[in-house]
C-alpha cells in the first residue's frame, strides 16, 4: 500500500491552494547583502535565498535554512515540488549543521543527488534550540526535468518553493548521504526571487565561505566485505520446485541485514552497493539487467554458477524508475519513467543499446504511484502491457477508464504512431480499477495475472478499520490480446481481511466492502459490478512483483513492506501455490477466503523492527521488489534498500 505521507513522493502539492502573491520579506546584514526569506509558523523554520544581480541559466544561489532543534532534518524543494527537482536538506551535526543534496526520482528516500554541491557559509551552527545551515549551491537551480529537458529557476521573478520536516533521528547525522525518515509535515509558499538578487553577491559569498571541502553528495558506496553469508533455513514450507544450484558465495559483502530462509531454500547476496535496485529482465545471453531507479539500467555478466562475473551501465537515464521489458527475440530492450515508455535497439552480446525511440506518452506526471510496470507475453511479441497505478489513495476520477489511471492497457508495438502512443487515448484496456497493480505476471497460459496495492486509512462508517483491512489482492485479467473492460472495484469497492473489524455487518474474508455503504451504492453493488479478486493478500503487505514458476504451479511475490500499519508487515517474499483446473486454466489453490495462502520464503527475522514509513531507509530490514528467474530457474531478487542496495538468488538446490 501507497499514499502521499512521504517526503521523495509528489505530496500533490499542486491543488493546494495558495496565493501568487510573495511570502516573502526582505533582510540584509550591514554589508548591504540582502536574503528573501519566507518564515513558516507551523514548522517555525525559516528559509531564505540570495542570488547574484545576474540570474542567467547556470546560476548560483546562497540558501539559508534555520529550524527549532525538534525538527530533526529540515528540507528545502528547489522546483517546490519533492520529484524531480534538487532538494537541499538540513540537520543538527554537533555545533554545527549537514547540508545534504538530493534528489527523488520516485515514491523513495531522496538519492544523493552529485549534481548540486553545497558549500558551507559563516553562520552555520547549532545552539541550545535551533540549528542553522548557510550555504552556496551550485546546481540547485537548473536541472534535467522528467520529461528529459533542462529546467531552470527564473530568478527575476517570484516561484514556488515547498518545505518539509521530520522528527525521527537520522540515521548518521555526521554524512550528508545519511538515510533519514518520513516527514512530519510539509507545505509550499510563493517565494520572490527578484529582491533576492545581490550586485556584490561574489565578493560577500569569498568572504563568508567556511575553509572546508564542499559537501558534494555521492552514489551509494559499495560494501567492501569480501563474503556472502547464506541464509539459514528455518522455517517449512510448501515443497518447492526443483532449481539451478544457488552459489555459496559471490563474495559479494556480507547482508546488510538479517534474514531468514523457508526450509529447502538456500540464498546468497550476489550484489551489493546499488541505487534503488528494483525490477530484473534477463536477456536472450543470460546476461542480468537492473532499473536502477534514478540512475538507469545497468548490465550484469553472469558467471555459471549464478554470480555476477562483471558489471557496466547500459543506459544512463535517470527518469527510469522501474518498468522494464524485452522482446522475445531479444532484440528490442523496453523501459519507463513516470510519464513515457521507450525502446532500444538492444545486442545482448555487446552489451549496448542503440538509438531511443519514445513510444508511450501522455502517463500521469505526479501523484502518489509513479512507477509504469511493463510486461510482454512471449506469445505476443507486439503487445506491449502498461500499468498505471492512482494518483492518491483514493482518486476518485480513476472509477473513469478514460482518466488513464489505475488501470492496465495494451499496446501494439508494431502500430507505435509517430511520437509514440498518448497512453490514457489509445491502446486498449486489460482491466482496470486496479488502485496500484505494480506486479504482473503471465503464467504458463500466457495469461495476464497481477497483485494489487490496496488502500490506506480506511474507515467503515467513521470507525477505524486500517489496521488490517482491506486485504491486498491477486488479480486475474487473462489474454492480453483481447480487450478486457472489467471493472476490478477501485475506488470505492474493497475486500475484508479482519472481519471482526467491522461492527455493522458480518463478512467474510474477501467480502466486499465499502468505506460509507449509502442507498445507491453499497456492499452489494460491488457484487453487481465489480470483478472479484482470485485471492485476498495480508493487508499493507505491498506486494510490487509476482512471477510463476515454470509450471505455474507457484507464483512468488515480493512483499515490500508496510508503512500505515503498526507493527510493521510484508518485508519478505511469498509462494503461494496454483493448481491447473479441468478447464485448463491456472487458479490458486486455496480459496478466496483463505487466509493462509500465501507461505513466507524469504523473510526478515522480526519484521515488526522494521521502519516502515514508505520506501524510506530499513532499520534493520530487507526490503524486496522485483524478481526475476533466470535460465537455470534460479530466481533473483532486488532490495530497494536507500543506501545499499542488494540483488539476492534464491533457489532450493
Amino acid at each position: 500500500m501507497r499514499s502521499v505521507q512521504f517526503f521523495g513522493s509528489v505530496l500533490a502539492l499542486s491543488g493546494y491552494a495558495l496565493s501568487q502573491d510573495p511570502q516573502t520579506n526582505v533582510q540584509c546584514d550591514s554589508s548591504n547583502f540582502c536574503f528573501s526569506v519566507y518564515t513558516d509558523a507551523e514548522s517555525g523554520s525559516s528559509f531564505g535565498i540570495a542570488l547574484p544581480a545576474m540570474v542567467r541559466d547556470p546560476f548560483d544561489a546562497v540558501i539559508s535554512i534555520t529550524s527549532p532543534l525538534k525538527n530533526t532534518w529540515t528540507g528545502f524543494s528547489w522546483g517546490g515540488n519533492m520529484v524531480w527537482n534538487p532538494l537541499t536538506v538540513a540537520w543538527a551535526n554537533g555545533e554545527s549543521a549537514t547540508a545534504s543534496s538530493r534528489f527523488a526520482f520516485g515514491i523513495s528516500l531522496p538519492q544523493p543527488y552529485d549534481g548540486a554541491e553545497h558549500f558551507y557559509m559563516k553562520g552555520t551552527e547549532t545552539n541550545s534550540t535551533h540549528y542553522k545551515l548557510v550555504a552556496l549551491c551550485k546546481g540547485c537551480t537548473g536541472w534535467q526535468s522528467n520529461e528529459d529537458v533542462r529546467f531552470f529557476l527564473n530568478g527575476s521573478s517570484t516561484v514556488q518553493f515547498a518545505w518539509a520536516y521530520g522528527v525521527s533521528a537520522v540515521e548518521n547525522p555526521a554524512s550528508n548521504t545519511s538515510a533519514f525518515n518520513v516527514h512530519q509535515a510539509y507545505g509550499k509558499w510563493y517565494h520572490n526571487l527578484g529582491s533576492a538578487r545581490n550586485v556584490n553577491f561574489d565578493s560577500w559569498v569569498k568572504s563568508n565561505l567556511l575553509p572546508s571541502a564542499p559537501v558534494a553528495s555521492s552514489s551509494a558506496v559499495s560494501s567492501s566485505v569480501p563474503t556472502s553469508t547464506i541464509v539459514t533455513s528455518v522455517r517449512p514450507s510448501s515443497t518447492p520446485q526443483p532449481q539451478g544450484k544457488i552459489p555459496s558465495n559471490c563474495n559479494a559483502g556480507n547482508p546488510a541485514f538479517q534474514s531468514v530462509l523457508a526450509s529447502g531454500w538456500k540464498g546468497t547476496k550476489v550484489l551489493g552497493g546499488l541505487t534503488s535496485p528494483r525490477s530484473i529482465q534477463f536477456d536472450n545471453a543470460g546476461n542480468m539487467l537492473v532499473v536502477q531507479s534514478g540512475r538507469g539500467i545497468t548490465y550484469h555478466v553472469m558467471s555459471a554458477d549464478g554470480c555476477v562475473a562483471s558489471s557496466k551501465t547500459l543506459i544512463s537515464l535517470n527518469s527510469l524508475n522501474h518498468g522494464i521489458a524485452l522482446s522475445p527475440d531479444g532484440k528490442t530492450l523496453y523501459a519507463s519513467s513516470m510519464t513515457q515508455a521507450y525502446s532500444w535497439p538492444y545486442d545482448a552480446a555487446a552489451g549496448t543499446v542503440g538509438t531511443r525511440t519514445t513510444i508511450i506518452t501522455g502517463m500521469y506526471n505526479g501523484g502518489s504511484h509513479l512507477t509504469r510496470t511493463l510486461a510482454i507475453a512471449p506469445n505476443q511479441p507486439n503487445l506491449l502491457v502498461v500499468s498505471h497505478g492512482s494518483n492518491a489513495n483514493i482518486d476518485t476520477a480513476s472509477a473513469s477508464a478514460s482518466t488513464g489511471r489505475a488501470i492496465i492497457k495494451v499496446f501494439d508495438l508494431t502500430k507505435v504512431p509517430s511520437g509514440g502512443y498518448n497512453y490514457p487515448s489509445t491502446g486498449w484496456t486489460a482491466g482496470y480499477g486496479q488502485r496500484n497493480e505494480v506486479g504482473m505476471c503471465f503464467d504458463s497460459n500466457n495469461m495476464l495475472w497481477g497483485v494489487e496495492n490496496s488502500g490506506d486509512d480506511f474507515r467503515r462508517n467513521g470507525v477505524d478499520i486500517h489496521q488490517n483491512n482491506p486485504g491486498e489482492k491477486i488479480h486475474y485479467m487473462g489474454d492480453i490480446s483481447k480487450p478486457n473492460n472489467n471493472w476490478y472495484g477501485y475506488p470505492v469497492c474493497f475486500t475484508v481481511w479482519q472481519p471482526s473489524d467491522f461492527g455493522d455487518k458480518q463478512f467474510k474474508v474477501g467480502d466486499w466492502f465499502v468505506q460509507s455503504p449509502n442507498s445507491t451504492f453499497n456492499d452489494d453493488t460491488c457484487y453487481e459490478r465489480a470483478t472479484a479478486p482470485a485471492l485476498t493478500l495480508f493487508p499493507h503487505s505491498a506486494p510490487i512483483d509476482c512471477k510463476f514458476d515454470a509450471d505455474s504451479s507457484n507464483m512468488y511475490i515480493t512483499y515490500h513492506g508496510s508503512w500505515n500499519r503498526q507493527p510493521t508487515t510484508g518485508f519478505k517474499v511469498v509462494q503461494v501455490k496454483f493448481q491447473k483446473r479441468s478447464d485448463g486454466t491456472y487458479w490458486p489453490v486455496e480459496p478466496l477466503t483463505s487466509t493462509t495462502a500465501a507461505k513466507d520464503i524469504f523473510y526478515n527475522p522480526d519484521v515488526t523492527r522494521c521502519q516502515g514509513n514508505g520506501p524510506f531507509f530499513s532499520s534493520g530490514c530487507f526490503r524486496p521488489a522485483g524478481l526475476g528467474w533466470d535460465s537455470q530457474r534460479r530466481l533473483y531478487m532486488t532490495s530497494d534498500i536507500s543506501s545499499n542496495g542488494e540483488i539476492w538468488v534464491l533457489g532450493t538446490s
